[in-house]
Protein backbone atom coordinates (compact mmCIF):
# COMPACT_ATOMS: atom_id res chain seq x y z
CA UNK A 1 0.00 0.00 0.00
CA UNK A 2 1.09 3.55 -0.68
CA UNK A 3 1.47 6.00 2.18
CA UNK A 4 -1.63 7.98 3.02
CA UNK A 5 -1.65 11.61 1.86
CA UNK A 6 -3.85 13.69 4.19
CA UNK A 7 -3.85 16.84 2.03
CA UNK A 8 -5.01 14.82 -0.97
CA UNK A 9 -7.65 13.09 1.15
CA UNK A 10 -8.99 16.44 2.38
CA UNK A 11 -9.42 17.95 -1.09
CA UNK A 12 -12.98 16.60 -0.82
CA UNK A 13 -13.30 17.06 2.94
CA UNK A 14 -16.96 18.07 2.83
CA UNK A 15 -18.01 14.97 0.90
CA UNK A 16 -15.88 12.63 3.03
CA UNK A 17 -17.17 14.09 6.29
CA UNK A 18 -20.88 14.00 5.51
CA UNK A 19 -21.27 10.26 6.30
CA UNK A 20 -19.57 10.85 9.66
CA UNK A 21 -22.11 13.58 10.40
CA UNK A 22 -24.99 11.28 9.47
CA UNK A 23 -23.61 8.40 11.54
CA UNK A 24 -23.02 10.62 14.57
CA UNK A 25 -26.60 11.91 14.38
CA UNK A 26 -27.94 8.37 14.78
CA UNK A 27 -26.01 7.59 17.98
CA UNK A 28 -28.41 7.45 20.90
CA UNK A 29 -26.10 8.46 23.72
CA UNK A 30 -26.42 11.93 25.20
CA UNK A 31 -23.57 12.05 27.72
CA UNK A 32 -20.66 9.77 26.82
CA UNK A 33 -17.55 10.19 28.94
CA UNK A 34 -15.08 8.41 26.62
CA UNK A 35 -15.19 8.09 22.84
CA UNK A 36 -12.77 6.46 20.43
CA UNK A 37 -12.66 7.17 16.69
CA UNK A 38 -10.98 4.15 15.05
CA UNK A 39 -9.44 4.97 11.68
CA UNK A 40 -9.74 8.70 12.37
CA UNK A 41 -7.58 9.74 9.41
CA UNK A 42 -6.80 13.48 9.42
CA UNK A 43 -9.35 14.08 12.19
CA UNK A 44 -12.33 15.31 10.19
CA UNK A 45 -14.64 12.65 11.66
CA UNK A 46 -13.20 13.16 15.16
CA UNK A 47 -14.08 16.84 14.92
CA UNK A 48 -17.70 15.88 14.26
CA UNK A 49 -17.73 13.83 17.47
CA UNK A 50 -16.19 16.65 19.46
CA UNK A 51 -18.74 19.18 18.21
CA UNK A 52 -21.59 17.02 19.51
CA UNK A 53 -19.99 15.87 22.78
CA UNK A 54 -17.81 18.76 23.90
CA UNK A 55 -17.21 17.37 27.40
CA UNK A 56 -16.21 13.83 26.41
CA UNK A 57 -12.63 12.57 26.44
CA UNK A 58 -12.00 11.62 22.81
CA UNK A 59 -9.29 9.38 21.36
CA UNK A 60 -8.47 9.43 17.65
CA UNK A 61 -6.69 6.29 16.45
CA UNK A 62 -5.09 5.62 13.07
CA UNK A 63 -2.23 3.56 11.64
CA UNK A 64 -0.90 6.44 9.51
CA UNK A 65 1.51 8.87 11.15
CA UNK A 66 0.96 11.36 8.32
CA UNK A 67 -2.79 11.34 8.93
CA UNK A 68 -2.27 11.74 12.67
CA UNK A 69 0.13 14.65 12.19
CA UNK A 70 -2.57 16.41 10.18
CA UNK A 71 -5.18 15.57 12.82
CA UNK A 72 -2.95 16.89 15.59
CA UNK A 73 -2.61 20.20 13.73
CA UNK A 74 -6.38 20.54 13.62
CA UNK A 75 -6.88 19.83 17.35
CA UNK A 76 -3.88 19.29 19.65
CA UNK A 77 -6.18 18.76 22.64
CA UNK A 78 -7.53 15.42 21.41
CA UNK A 79 -5.51 12.32 22.26
CA UNK A 80 -4.15 10.95 18.99
CA UNK A 81 -2.82 7.37 18.99
CA UNK A 82 -0.95 5.54 16.23
CA UNK A 83 -2.08 1.91 16.20
CA UNK A 84 -3.57 -0.71 13.90
CA UNK A 85 -7.35 -0.63 14.20
CA UNK A 86 -7.44 -4.34 13.41
CA UNK A 87 -5.17 -5.16 16.35
CA UNK A 88 -5.79 -5.69 20.05
CA UNK A 89 -6.95 -2.35 21.48
CA UNK A 90 -8.01 -3.66 24.89
CA UNK A 91 -5.19 -1.79 26.65
CA UNK A 92 -6.96 1.47 25.80
CA UNK A 93 -9.76 0.58 28.20
CA UNK A 94 -13.53 0.90 27.85
CA UNK A 95 -15.54 3.52 25.99
CA UNK A 96 -19.09 4.79 25.83
CA UNK A 97 -18.89 5.19 22.05
CA UNK A 98 -16.72 3.18 19.68
CA UNK A 99 -16.91 4.95 16.33
CA UNK A 100 -15.44 4.01 12.97
CA UNK A 101 -16.14 5.97 9.80
CA UNK A 102 -14.84 4.69 6.44
CA UNK A 103 -12.09 2.55 7.97
CA UNK A 104 -12.99 -1.10 8.59
CA UNK A 105 -13.22 -1.91 4.89
CA UNK A 106 -9.39 -1.76 4.96
CA UNK A 107 -9.38 -4.50 7.64
CA UNK A 108 -10.10 -8.22 7.22
CA UNK A 109 -12.20 -10.58 9.38
CA UNK A 110 -15.11 -8.32 10.23
CA UNK A 111 -16.76 -10.95 12.42
CA UNK A 112 -13.84 -10.87 14.86
CA UNK A 113 -13.31 -7.13 14.46
CA UNK A 114 -16.88 -6.11 15.26
CA UNK A 115 -17.09 -8.42 18.24
CA UNK A 116 -13.81 -6.95 19.55
CA UNK A 117 -15.03 -3.38 19.12
CA UNK A 118 -18.31 -4.24 20.82
CA UNK A 119 -16.33 -5.68 23.73
CA UNK A 120 -14.66 -2.26 24.22
CA UNK A 121 -18.01 -0.70 25.17
CA UNK A 122 -19.21 0.16 28.64
CA UNK A 123 -22.74 -1.02 29.43
CA UNK A 124 -25.15 1.28 27.59
CA UNK A 125 -22.45 2.23 25.10
CA UNK A 126 -22.87 2.38 21.33
CA UNK A 127 -20.81 0.94 18.49
CA UNK A 128 -21.25 3.02 15.31
CA UNK A 129 -19.74 2.00 11.96
CA UNK A 130 -19.86 3.26 8.37
CA UNK A 131 -18.05 1.84 5.35
CA UNK A 132 -18.20 2.33 1.58
CA UNK A 133 -19.70 -0.54 -0.40
CA UNK A 134 -18.21 -0.19 -3.86
CA UNK A 135 -18.35 -3.71 -5.34
CA UNK A 136 -21.22 -2.91 -7.72
CA UNK A 137 -20.40 0.74 -8.31
CA UNK A 138 -19.51 1.88 -11.81
CA UNK A 139 -15.97 2.80 -10.74
CA UNK A 140 -15.26 -0.77 -9.64
CA UNK A 141 -16.61 -2.25 -12.85
CA UNK A 142 -14.51 0.21 -14.88
CA UNK A 143 -11.40 -0.62 -12.86
CA UNK A 144 -11.84 -4.38 -13.28
CA UNK A 145 -12.01 -3.94 -17.05
CA UNK A 146 -8.92 -1.73 -17.04
CA UNK A 147 -6.67 -3.98 -14.93
CA UNK A 148 -7.62 -7.06 -16.95
CA UNK A 149 -6.94 -5.37 -20.29
CA UNK A 150 -4.04 -6.57 -22.43
CA UNK A 151 -2.01 -3.43 -21.65
CA UNK A 152 -2.36 -3.46 -17.86
CA UNK A 153 -3.04 -7.05 -16.80
CA UNK A 154 0.70 -7.98 -16.58
CA UNK A 155 1.20 -5.35 -13.85
CA UNK A 156 -1.59 -6.68 -11.63
CA UNK A 157 -1.08 -10.43 -11.59
CA UNK A 158 -0.37 -10.31 -7.83
CA UNK A 159 -3.09 -7.77 -7.00
CA UNK A 160 -5.63 -8.61 -4.34
CA UNK A 161 -8.24 -6.10 -3.26
CA UNK A 162 -7.58 -4.37 0.05
CA UNK A 163 -11.29 -3.70 0.41
CA UNK A 164 -13.24 -6.00 2.73
CA UNK A 165 -16.97 -5.41 2.65
CA UNK A 166 -20.05 -7.60 2.73
CA UNK A 167 -23.78 -7.27 2.22
CA UNK A 168 -26.06 -5.55 4.74
CA UNK A 169 -27.52 -8.98 5.53
CA UNK A 170 -24.08 -10.25 6.48
CA UNK A 171 -23.63 -7.42 8.98
CA UNK A 172 -27.12 -7.93 10.37
CA UNK A 173 -26.29 -11.56 11.12
CA UNK A 174 -23.16 -10.42 12.97
CA UNK A 175 -24.65 -7.66 15.06
CA UNK A 176 -28.00 -9.27 15.90
CA UNK A 177 -26.10 -11.82 17.99
CA UNK A 178 -24.53 -9.00 20.03
CA UNK A 179 -27.44 -6.68 20.71
CA UNK A 180 -31.19 -6.43 20.50
CA UNK A 181 -31.00 -2.68 19.90
CA UNK A 182 -29.54 -2.22 16.44
CA UNK A 183 -29.98 0.06 13.45
CA UNK A 184 -28.74 -0.92 9.99
CA UNK A 185 -29.14 1.14 6.84
CA UNK A 186 -27.58 2.11 3.52
CA UNK A 187 -27.29 5.48 1.82
CA UNK A 188 -26.43 6.54 -1.71
CA UNK A 189 -24.59 9.86 -1.74
CA UNK A 190 -24.59 11.68 -5.07
CA UNK A 191 -21.27 13.52 -5.12
CA UNK A 192 -21.11 16.31 -7.69
CA UNK A 193 -17.68 16.68 -9.31
CA UNK A 194 -16.62 19.42 -11.72
CA UNK A 195 -14.88 17.03 -14.13
CA UNK A 196 -13.70 13.46 -14.67
CA UNK A 197 -10.23 14.65 -13.65
CA UNK A 198 -11.65 15.64 -10.26
CA UNK A 199 -13.34 12.25 -10.02
CA UNK A 200 -9.97 10.55 -10.55
CA UNK A 201 -8.50 12.77 -7.82
CA UNK A 202 -11.26 11.62 -5.44
CA UNK A 203 -10.39 7.96 -6.00
CA UNK A 204 -6.59 8.45 -6.01
CA UNK A 205 -6.75 9.36 -2.30
CA UNK A 206 -8.37 6.03 -1.35
CA UNK A 207 -9.59 3.38 -3.79
CA UNK A 208 -6.70 3.63 -6.26
CA UNK A 209 -3.92 3.33 -3.68
CA UNK A 210 -3.88 -0.46 -3.78
CA UNK A 211 -3.49 -0.37 -7.58
CA UNK A 212 -0.92 2.39 -7.96
CA UNK A 213 1.51 0.58 -5.65
CA UNK A 214 2.09 -1.95 -8.46
CA UNK A 215 3.23 0.78 -10.88
CA UNK A 216 6.78 1.62 -9.88
CA UNK A 217 7.49 4.40 -12.37
CA UNK A 218 5.79 7.79 -12.40
CA UNK A 219 5.13 7.62 -16.14
CA UNK A 220 3.33 4.30 -15.61
CA UNK A 221 1.07 5.82 -12.99
CA UNK A 222 0.34 8.87 -15.14
CA UNK A 223 -0.56 6.67 -18.12
CA UNK A 224 -2.67 4.37 -15.96
CA UNK A 225 -4.56 7.31 -14.44
CA UNK A 226 -5.17 8.75 -17.92
CA UNK A 227 -6.64 5.41 -19.05
CA UNK A 228 -8.70 5.25 -15.85
CA UNK A 229 -10.10 8.72 -16.52
CA UNK A 230 -11.06 7.65 -20.05
CA UNK A 231 -12.88 4.64 -18.59
CA UNK A 232 -14.78 6.90 -16.20
CA UNK A 233 -16.04 9.05 -19.09
CA UNK A 234 -18.18 6.12 -20.24
CA UNK A 235 -19.22 5.20 -16.69
CA UNK A 236 -20.14 8.72 -15.51
CA UNK A 237 -21.76 10.90 -18.18
CA UNK A 238 -21.49 14.68 -18.14
CA UNK A 239 -24.66 16.30 -16.80
CA UNK A 240 -26.57 19.20 -18.31
CA UNK A 241 -24.57 21.80 -16.32
CA UNK A 242 -21.19 20.21 -17.16
CA UNK A 243 -20.70 18.48 -13.80
CA UNK A 244 -20.26 14.77 -13.09
CA UNK A 245 -22.55 12.96 -10.63
CA UNK A 246 -20.94 10.06 -8.76
CA UNK A 247 -23.35 7.84 -6.79
CA UNK A 248 -21.53 6.43 -3.77
CA UNK A 249 -23.09 3.58 -1.79
CA UNK A 250 -22.37 3.26 1.95
CA UNK A 251 -23.40 0.85 4.73
CA UNK A 252 -24.09 2.07 8.28
CA UNK A 253 -24.96 0.36 11.53
CA UNK A 254 -25.21 1.15 15.23
CA UNK A 255 -25.75 -1.22 18.13
CA UNK A 256 -26.12 -0.63 21.83
CA UNK A 257 -24.53 -2.73 24.55
CA UNK A 258 -27.29 -3.82 26.89
CA UNK A 259 -27.52 -6.26 29.75
CA UNK A 260 -28.65 -9.72 28.74
CA UNK A 261 -31.13 -11.46 31.06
Amino acid sequence: MLAWEPDLYLVFEKQRTRPAIDLTAKIGHESPRRIIDIGCGPGNSTAVLKRRWKNAAIVGLDSSLAMLDKARESDPEIEWICADGAGDLSALGQFDIVFSNAAIHWMPDHATLIERYFGMLNMGGVLAVQMPHIEKMAVTIAMKKLVTSAQWAPFFTAHASDYHTHSPGYYYDLICTLSGEIDLWTTDYYHVMPSHTALVQWFVATFLRSYLVFLTEEWMRNEFLADFETALIDAYPIQKDGNIVCPFHRIFFTLKKESRK
